[in-house]
Formats: structure tokens, sequence, C-alpha cells
């Protein structure tokens, strides 16, 4: 008896499947359909590539949407579409409409990508740029790229929208640089997804000789522009990390990838004491951790700070030294001055050197033809072709002859030597032409 019912159930099944399958009958009219959760995505070519609508439409084919140049699919219950009308460039407009088929986010944007984890990217204009923000499911701006301070990449006049054919929302927005094409927006391979993730805070990358920076929550924050950076922290610290943009430099947070001081510096120095020596219009002046300047750009040349709360500077070719409010506390009148060390400074007077403390006072006067700086507790000078170890308290040690002194004596013994060589060949030679002649 059961194999007898049985083999009615395919029978049965068809008959329950005939309403449906006469209910969306309609779906024959379009050229492709996609289903979700309430409706289909349904799409109308006339001419491939050039001619084609888009819909939203409900479980009985209601149209739900005015025609559309395309509809992607849904995540986290927003749809991208893409209106018929373009921009004044010829660039599709990009926005949101949920399944009711309402608009969340208006078409404003030159493209976008799926949400993914609430958020996405999306690219606009941005005077002579475009520029890249990433947004909510409201719309609300997450993080504004700030592209205004590249001001030689991404303009508009340079860019191109490669698509796929009848795929509108599969834009995307390139620049072309030296025959080579760069992109704004960046999607990473899961491998790599992962290792970004992972990281403690930002994360540095590489594309095609330029740097960019993303964060741990896969936000760009610094688009592939930068030419150098400075991971090994050698030119960096106090949570600013060193960049350069062009033939200038400027500093981000090395917690989030923030812009702190933009690309307005020729040089810079690592920090010392809590302040950046930099260099601006050919000029040395101080900031902080925040970008903020504290001592004026003036000196043409500079140190770091020390233990003792001084740096050497030069203005117009005569040393002193400042502490870090920028007061002046030995003055600028001496033809060189180095860094202090345990308190002690080098200076030069007329070709002569001699050492000063944190006062100004004289350790010991400037009589020596070359000295070096208190690097340790003792230092080498020369006075008068002799060689000194000399003392924080200014005392000398004679350790022997000058540098200067023995290469002196090295070449006057060279040339004795060279001489008696000389005369004993002569010899040498002679002795044996008269042997030869006998």
């Amino acid at each position: 008896m059961f194999q007898s019912a049985s083999r009615y159930i395919p029978f049965l099944l068809i008959l329950l499947n005939v309403p449906q399958a006469i209910a969306q009958s309609w779906l024959t009219e379009y050229k492709e359909h996609r289903k979700f959760d309430g409706g289909y995505i349904v799409k109308k070519v006339a001419i491939p590539c050039r001619s084609y609508e888009a819909y939203l439409v409900d479980a009985n084919g209601k149209k739900l949407t005015p025609a559309f140049r395309d509809i992607a699919d849904f995540y986290d219950g927003l749809a991208e579409f893409v209106p018929m009308q373009q921009d004044l460039e010829g660039f599709g407009l990009h926005g949101f409409i949920n399944k009711k088929g309402e608009i969340i986010i208006n078409p404003i944007y030159t493209g976008t990508d799926h949400f993914q984890d609430g958020k996405t990217w999306v690219i606009y204009r941005a005077g002579k740029q475009f520029g890249l923000s990433y947004i909510d499911t409201q719309g609300k701006t997450i993080y504004k790229v700030p592209i205004h301070y590249f001001n030689k990449d991404f303009m508009i006049s340079k860019a191109e929208v490669r698509f796929l054919c009848s795929r509108d929302t599969r834009e995307d927005v390139i620049w072309w640089q030296k025959r080579d094409f760069f992109i704004l927006n960046f999607n990473f391979s899961p491998f790599i997804e992962n290792e970004i993730k992972k990281s403690k805070f930002i994360y540095h990358f590489l594309y095609k000789g330029k740097y960019g920076i993303i964060d741990k929550n896969m936000i760009l924050r610094v688009p592939v522009s930068l030419d150098d950076i400075d991971p090994t922290y050698e030119f960096s610290g106090q949570g600013m990390e060193r960049v350069k943009y062009g033939d200038k430099y400027g500093y981000i947070n090395v917690f989030n990838g923030d812009i702190i001081v933009p690309f307005i510096y020729s040089d810079t120095r690592k920090p010392t004491n809590g302040l950046f020596w930099v260099k601006k219009n050919n000029k040395w002046g101080c900031i902080d951790k925040t970008g903020k300047t504290r001592i004026a750009f003036l000196y043409d040349e500079a140190t770091g700070f020390t233990a003792e709360d001084r740096s050497a500077v030069a203005i117009n070719g005569k040393f002193g030294h400042i502490d870090k409010s920028g007061k002046i506390r030995t003055p600028l009148k001496y033809d060189f001055a180095s860094y202090y060390n345990h308190g002690r400074s080098m200076v030069r007077i007329d070709d002569k050197y001699g050492y000063i403390d944190t006062t100004g006072r004289f350790i010991t006067e400037a009589i020596y033809d070359e000295a070096l700086p208190f690097d340790k507790v003792t230092t080498n000078v020369e006075r008068s072709w002799l060689r000194y170890q000399l003392a924080l308290d200014g005392s000398e040690k004679l350790v022997g002859f000058s540098y200067k002194l023995n290469a002196v004596f090295i070449l006057i013994a060279l040339f004795i030597y060279v001489r008696i060589n000389s005369f004993l060949f002569n010899r040498f030679k002679k002795t044996k032409a008269l042997k030869a002649q006998k």
C-alpha cells in the first residue's frame, strides 16, 4: 500500500508548485532576477552595456522602486543602487535603499561598496579631487580621510571609471600616474585583513612604491600617497610618527593614524625632552607632540635638548644655547658651541676651543687647538702639539703628543727610511758593478 501511494508523491508536488509557478510567471519579462527575503531584484536589458533598467519588486512582482540603472545585493539590510541620471562628468551616482525600496542614503556618491560590519566607504567630489569617507547604515560619517593634505593626487581631471557591462554598482574610480594606476579605496585579501585586525594600532602597507595606513578596524586613515614612513622611530617619538609626502614631512598619530601635523617641514630631528626640532622656510623651530609651535622658527642650526635643558643653536654663524622655553641661556656669540653633556659645552673662539658650564662660566679658557665634547667624564684636547686628557673640573693629564705631531714624526721616519734605503741600494749597485769590472 505504501508503495502504491508513493507513486503519486511527485505528481502531488507538481500540483502544489503550479500556483507558485503561475504566480511567478511575470519574472519571464526580465532578463535576470535575484531573490532576497521579501522579493526580487530584477533587470531588463534592452541593449547590453547601453540600455538597461533595474527594479526592486515584491514577491508578487509589484514594483517597489522606479527604474534604476542597477541594484546590488543586500548587506546589513541595505542595497547599493545607481539611479538613471548621472553627474555632470558622466559618473554614476550611488546610494542605498532598504528592502521596502525606500531611499535611506541619497545617491550622491561617485563610488561605494556594500556594507560590512555596519560601515562602508564612499567616494565623493572634493574640489579638484575625489575624497573618501566611511559612513554607517544611516549615512552618518564615521571617518573622513583628509584628502586635502594630498593635493597632488586623486585629481578629478586624472580620474576614470572602470565598470562591468550592465553592472553600475561594480564601478571603481582609478587614477593614472606615470602609466600606472592608483586607487583611493582598498579591499584587502582575507589573509592581509586578518593581519591588519591583529595589529596593535595602525598598519603600514606598500603599494607600487607608495605607503598607506589603515587601522585595525579596516578604516583607511591615510591614502596610498606617502613617499616615506618611519616605523622604526628613527625620527619619531612621543606618540607621533614622521611621514613624508613629496619633499615635505609631517606627523601622524601612531595609535590611530590621524594626521597631527600637515606636510610643511623640509627637515626634522628625533624628539628630545618632549620637543621636536623641525625646519620650515630654512629655519629651525620646535613643536610639541600636538604639533603646536613651542620655539619660533629663528635658527640656522640647532641640536637636541639634553638633560641640562639646553640646546645649541645658531643665527648668522654665531652659536649659543637656549632652554626648552626658548629663553637664551648662553649668548649667541661663539664661532661654535656643542651640545651640553655632563654639564659642559665645548665652544670655539677664533679657532681656539674651551669649555663652559650651564651658567656660561668658563671651566677652561679657549686655549686648545683641537677638542671634543664631554661624551664621557673625560675628553681629549690638544694644545702646543701635546695631547691631554681633560677632566670636568678643567684639570689636565698629559697623554702624549698631538695627532698632528705624531703624523709629522711618522712622515720624518718614513723620509729617513726612504733615504737610507736609497743609500744602501745605490751602494749595493756600485759594489756589484766593481765586482763585475774585476
